[in-house]
């Protein structure tokens, strides 16, 4: 059985709060941590309107 860690990031959260320039750069080291490269694909999050919420990835539990 393979096992992952899900990395998301939302651009807003529940309470209308926006994501910052911040938040995508804590999201972008933990993923380069988690051994992400830069081929790997982004998976995106959409809303019931089809429109983009956020993204994530699939990191190894090991790194």
């Amino acid at each position: 059985m393979a096992v992952g860690l899900k990395l998301d990031i939302e651009f807003s959260g529940p309470d209308g709060q926006r994501a910052t320039f911040g938040d995508l750069k804590r999201f972008v080291t933990r993923a380069e941590a988690g051994g992400c490269a830069d081929e790997d694909e982004l998976h995106l999050e959409m809303n019931e309107n089809d429109e983009i919420k956020g993204f994530s990835l699939y990191l190894d539990p090991n790194s």
